[in-house]
């Protein structure tokens, strides 16, 4: 299981490893995401991901976490809106 380097203190409270892992994975999803994120779906995916990343560095799963939500799909962009053609004269 990971540990952190150095105990984190939360509301003089040392944390314990789970919720230190929870604790830095969620600071880096904020870092890395610009913008709003919503607080439930963000500890659904925490706790998600740390089934299967309890043992790794939670600052790198965010950063996978991120570059997999982010990334596009080649062939799967947006299309350019639909413009009709010109209409011919005397029709609608």
């Amino acid at each position: 299981m990971w540990k952190p380097a150095q105990p984190i203190i939360v509301a003089g409270t040392a944390l314990t490893d789970q919720e230190a892992w929870w604790y830095e994975f969620k600071d880096a999803f904020h870092e890395l995401f610009a913008g709003e994120i919503d607080e439930e779906w963000l500890d659904g995916l925490t706790a998600t991901l740390y089934q299967v990343h309890m043992d790794h560095d939670p600052r790198d799963a965010a950063a996978v976490a991120y570059a997999t939500l982010t990334y596009e799909v080649p062939g799967n962009e947006p299309e350019e809106p639909f413009t009709p053609p010109p209409g011919r004269p005397g029709l609608p």
